[in-house]
């Protein structure tokens, strides 16, 4: 273990997540191809933990509550979009302009079959 770069108690824990998920996969093939369950059931295992998680996620609208920290969120989510549109959109106008006004000469332009 010392030609690694890991120290002695990240290997632990690196073993210990192997070890567990080892575990945890045993179990849900034993459950998985269980010959003992209904027809209905077989190659289904039920996961509380996710479907908990299902379950939030189902019904989270029906709890959510507007206030200012959302509805910043929201704003704050979308105004990069706009502020990159307006930049693209003021920079194209200034080039069509100077275009239609001759300060750039068409043999200067990068695209010439623009503007």
């Amino acid at each position: 273990m010392a030609q690694q770069c890991y120290s002695d108690i990240e290997c632990k824990i690196i073993k210990a997540q192997v070890e567990r998920r080892a575990k945890f996969r045993k179990e849900f093939l034993k459950q998985r191809t269980d010959p003992c369950k209904h027809a209905m059931e077989s190659g289904y295992v039920f996961d509380e933990a996710l479907q908990r998680f299902v379950s939030m996620k189902g019904y989270q609208l029906y709890f959510f509550k507007p206030c200012l920290k959302t509805a910043m969120t929201g704003v704050l989510s979308i105004l990069p979009f706009f502020a990159y549109g307006y930049l693209v959109w003021n920079e194209r106008s200034k080039f069509l302009k100077d275009c239609a006004c001759g300060k750039i000469r068409y043999c200067d332009r990068a695209f010439k079959l623009i503007g």
